[in-house]
């Protein structure tokens, strides 16, 4: 078994994959891997390279080999025809059926060989992702995803009413594990909507719908935090035509979500921080 501990997260959760890890390491890695969207993502994506590269793999060995290849490993000089495969043919001795299958596996561990070590030399240098991969989602993406959908709808933009005040806390309360206060922000013009249940990052959501004279909407989104996770201050994100002003406060993330061009979106946020718990 290896101990990956203090190398790359990439690398350890390969050896997790190819089951090369202790048992304390094995539970400690699943441990963040439930707790931990970003972690979860990455050992998906891993899977889903280890069974691409199983596949390519298996082609690979099923793929006849140059004759001219074996010919020029076997008398170790001249020219290497192109395009020229093995003919199919009876195995008549044990030297014929034996050599391409230790020329494959040759080639293949030289293969292999490399990018393992490609990839761990790397670990050893850079603890990070790279540089270019993909951005994992948040949450706070899915959130986005839904607004745009739900503030367009006129007749359907909340599953309970604001007249069910206590059934909304209530069923979010338990829903989502948070207790809350609904939020008063009638002096800043918005007017309380109502509620719906969202799931996002494969959590329960609770969302607090607002709008204004004007038709405009505002929601204010919140989850329950990992497990350790401390109170942060409010940031602002852009996702296109959507400002998002989130933060993390008593076991609990937080996002108030409205327009781009809304001018006081952080005075709301500070509002809501101070009323909602």
């Amino acid at each position: 078994m290896q101990n990956t501990k203090g190398l790359a997260l990439e690398v350890r959760l390969s050896a997790y994959i190819d089951g090369e890890v202790s048992e304390v390491e094995r539970r400690e890695l699943e441990h963040l891997v439930h707790y931990d969207d970003e972690a979860r993502l990455l050992l998906e994506m891993l899977k889903a390279g280890n069974n691409f590269g199983n596949s390519a793999f298996e082609e690979f060995l099923h793929d006849p080999v140059p004759l001219s290849l074996v010919r020029h490993i076997k008398q170790g000089s001249g020219a290497m025809p192109r395009n020229e495969r093995a003919p199919v043919a009876p195995q008549r001795k044990n030297r014929v059926k034996i050599w391409p299958r230790a020329l494959v596996a040759s080639l293949a561990l030289f293969l292999v060989g490399g990018s393992t070590g490609f990839i761990i030399g790397k670990a050893s240098n850079d603890t990070a992702l790279p540089t270019t991969a993909v951005a994992a989602r948040t949450w706070l993406d899915d959130i986005a995803d839904y607004h745009r959908i739900y503030a367009r709808q006129a007749k359907h933009l909340v599953e309970v009413p604001a007249s069910q005040e206590e059934t909304i806390k209530s069923w979010l309360s338990q829903s989502v594990g948070i207790p809350f206060r609904l939020p008063d922000l009638e002096a800043q013009g918005l007017t309380f909507q109502g509620a719906r249940l969202l799931v996002a990052a494969g959590k329960p959501v609770a969302q607090l719908m607002y709008k204004s004279s004007d038709g405009d909407v505002v929601a204010i989104c919140f989850l329950k935090s990992k497990p350790g996770s401390t109170d942060s201050p409010a940031t602002e994100s852009i996702r296109d035509d959507l400002a998002m002003i989130s933060w993390q406060k008593s076991g609990a993330s937080y996002v108030v979500v409205g327009s781009s061009a809304k001018a006081n979106l952080q005075e709301l946020a500070d509002r809501v921080s101070a009323q909602i718990i």
